[in-house]
């Protein structure tokens, strides 16, 4: 075929996109219409005092509170919904109360709803560079004296701000076109739009009962009410090993039904503790089928492959130092850690063969341990994780190449407004930000990485700075689409830990900050993205959009930086619930990845050079719902979701979460949803939010408790939540 007759055949093809995306009966336009308003008043009151001043209270109070609560043994997250739900009433009553004029101006609007919405989110969503605050400033890590406050709030700073200007320069090509419709931001606008229309459905109005804020209410005193048992009276329920109950039991048996750190995989453990799976699983947030890949997917991993690969011993582990055993005085296996071992199977702190004076790798104290050891949970977990980097790719190009392909031509083709479609119209009314004031910040803010790199603890040479902001650079549009058309997110942080790791092995801090640059940017500029569709749906004014971002952010980024100090001078860590497994997990990819490097750790004469076989099923995994899609269509093989299924519960976690989220989700999100949908439509998502708060602000007042009043040592309060799985009792010499 000529070039001349290929390039008319393209234009044909286009062509005939477009005339599908302009048919009615086009799926995306479908959601969003059903959804979006489309009628708009720019004089509707968006930036105004009462907005910025209830914004920022629910951001200081979101930032702060998940900053602590990541330190929990199974991180905790209070979501941004908490500011929708408490922050509509609140600005109601002020539109009430306080007189017409520069505090009142008028009644409280969708617009300045969603500017709070958006201030406590930018907030409360933890920046992944506090990682790197943490790794460094912990005397429990590398305790790295030179670490302040206030150079860690410049570090957090820059790694937040450089997406701005990234997401400014993007809104051409992921937030006017219509093509790319961001499927995840939906039901929040439709949160909004319910809030301010006060439309209800008939079938939502025959459920009567009580308001949606009565519930909430009631919830909420009940969460925190039941908190206390878990929590503060009885933290054995935060995990019932129901294999361990019978006496017949086996040791093996009693190793799979283990839950609790530093044991077992948790097979049928049930917890009752809100905080240990809600926030990781979101069960009543999250959709059934969805629900039931992560369950399908948790149960191979965990109490599948990873007990066959501790029997089998797959990696060749040396027996791993357990600090619990059995009644005949035989280990207890440690298979639940995120710790790091040597040669021998003792426990070994990175710190150990590191040069203590810029913490890269002593080669000397390495050989001497070498080659360092995974529990078997923990090397699994790392090969799932390459698995999710192809198989995201895979999925995504076998399922949605056919709309990637035909919605970046009808993108492209809305560039320069070709097709503005009713929302660009309508936001032709407010003033833009030219696309040189978000280069002319991206430029600025480039400028103050490098020099942090430099001036800081947080090092990283100059050429790092910019190799991790060309890598962000050249994923975010690929990645941007395909998020942005499909709702699957991909990050960076495998591609960046390996990248960095083979480039420089041996350098601690600078693998971790370049993983911090080059994953974090990415990541904060879609999810600015993703807010700007948010106000390119509901037509707020961009500069107050980008206003709220930034206001957000300095919040954020002051507050999560406040709260790593906060938690380690005053929580209790090293106690059962306060393990900061997560930070641990990280602390110790930065050996993995730094000091020793991928090259020695994952390389051929590696223990866990097998992990790689991740990538391959990556590749290979999803070709078999598509393939069986292909030979016995069925609309439901588009719900067998292998890049799902690579969420998989964190090791070093209660392991309990598991079966616990999936009976929470058969209830609400099947059998509620299925058979009394009015109730669920009514009442389901402001219970997922009640229950987070509730049990949030329990666990801040039980902590602050437990400083002054201890409850003594029971079978239901144990150092160690499922103590019976060893065969003895709960006051044995082991757990004292």
């Amino acid at each position: 075929m000529s070039a001349e007759a290929e390039k008319v055949r393209e234009k044909e093809e286009l062509e005939h996109e477009k005339e599908l995306l302009a048919q009615t009966d086009d799926i995306e336009e479908q959601f969003v219409d059903s959804v979006v308003p489309q009628t708009d008043d720019p004089n509707i009151p968006s930036l105004s005092v009462r907005m910025v001043v209830l914004g920022s209270l629910f951001a200081v109070a979101l930032a702060l509170m998940n900053g602590i609560f990541s330190f929990r043994t199974n991180s905790f997250t209070v979501s941004s919904n908490i500011a929708t739900l408490l922050s509509y009433p609140m600005g109601v009553f002020l539109a009430r109360v306080l007189p017409r004029g520069v505090l009142n101006p008028g009644p409280f609007s969708v617009k300045e709803h969603v500017l709070i919405y958006i201030i406590a989110g930018a907030a409360g969503g933890q920046p992944y560079g506090i990682e790197n605050v943490i790794g460094q400033k912990f005397e429990k890590f590398l305790n790295d004296q030179a670490v302040t406050y206030w150079n860690s709030v410049l570090f957090i700073l820059t790694t937040q701000m450089i997406g701005y200007g990234l997401s400014g320069v993007t809104r051409r090509y992921l937030v006017r076109p219509a093509a790319v419709y961001w499927p995840t931001v939906l039901p929040t606008v439709a949160t909004f739009v319910a809030f301010h229309e006060n439309v209800e459905t008939e079938e939502v109005k025959k459920v009567g009962g009580l308001s949606r804020y009565t519930f909430f209410w009631l919830v909420l005193v009940m969460a925190f009410v039941w908190q206390w048992i878990p929590s503060f009276f009885a933290p054995a329920v935060q995990a019932l090993s129901i294999l361990c109950f019978f006496p017949s039991a086996s040791k093996t048996v009693r190793m799979l039904g283990s839950a609790s750190p530093n044991m077992g995989v948790g097979v049928l453990s049930i917890s009752l503790d809100w905080t240990n799976f809600g926030s990781f699983f979101t069960p009543l947030a999250t959709p059934w089928w969805t629900s039931v890949n992560y369950f399908v997917a948790n149960v191979i991993i965990l109490w599948i492959v990873v007990p066959l690969a501790y029997y089998g011993n797959w990696f060749k582990n040396p027996q791993l130092a357990s600090p619990y055993s059995y009644e005949d005085g035989s280990p207890f296996p440690r298979i639940n850690t995120p710790r790091l071992f040597d040669k021998t199977g003792k426990r070994v702190d990175p710190t150990a063969f590191y040069d203590r004076n810029d913490f890269s790798l002593n080669q000397t104290a390495y050989d001497a341990v070498k080659p360092i050891y995974l529990s078997e949970n923990f090397a699994t977990t790392y090969a799932t994780s390459f698995l999710a980097l192809t198989a995201g790719v895979t999925h995504v190009g076998l399922w949605y190449y056919k709309d990637i392909i035909r919605q970046s031509k009808e993108m492209l083709a809305q560039v320069d407004e070709a097709k503005p479609d009713i929302h660009n119209t309508l936001m032709k009314a407010y003033p833009d930000i030219p696309e040189w004031m978000y280069l002319a910040w991206f430029a600025f803010w480039v400028v103050v990485a490098i020099i942090v790199g430099h001036v800081t603890p947080y090092r990283l040479d100059w050429w790092g700075t910019l190799f991790g902001l060309v890598l962000g650079f050249l994923f975010i549009i690929p990645y941007g689409i395909i998020q942005g058309t499909t709702g699957q997110q991909l990050g960076l942080n495998i591609i960046t830990e390996l990248l960095m790791g083979l480039i420089v092995p041996g350098k601690t801090i600078q693998v971790m900050t370049f993983k911090s640059f080059g994953y974090n940017i990415m990541i904060q500029c879609l999810s600015l993205t993703a807010d700007l569709k948010i106000g390119h749906y509901l037509h707020i004014n961009p500069i107050h959009m980008v206003f709220a971002q930034l206001w957000g952010t300095l919040i954020g980024v002051i507050c999560n930086t406040a709260s790593v100090w906060i938690a380690i001078a005053y929580f209790p860590l090293d106690s059962p619930d306060w393990l900061y497994t997560g930070h641990t997990t990280f602390y110790n990819a930065g050996a993995i990845w730094g000091a020793i490097g991928p090259g020695r750790f994952f390389g051929p004469q590696s223990p866990y050079y097998a992990t790689n076989l991740g990538y391959l099923f990556g590749l290979i995994l999803p070709v078999i719902p598509w393939g069986a899609n292909k030979l016995f269509p069925h609309p439901y093989w588009r719900f067998v979701h292998v890049p799902v299924m690579t969420w998989i519960l964190f090791t070093g976690y209660v392991q309990s979460a598991v079966t616990s989220f999936f009976i929470v989700a058969f209830i609400f999100q099947y059998c509620i949803f299925t058979y009394a949908h009015g109730w669920w439509a009514k009442y389901n998502y402001v219970m997922s939010a009640a229950l987070d708060a509730g049990s949030a602000i329990a666990v801040l007042v039980i902590t602050l408790v437990q400083m002054q009043v201890a409850v003594p040592p029971s079978a239901v309060n144990p150092s160690v939540y499922d103590y019976y799985c060893t065969g003895t009792n709960w006051d044995a010499d082991q757990f004292k």
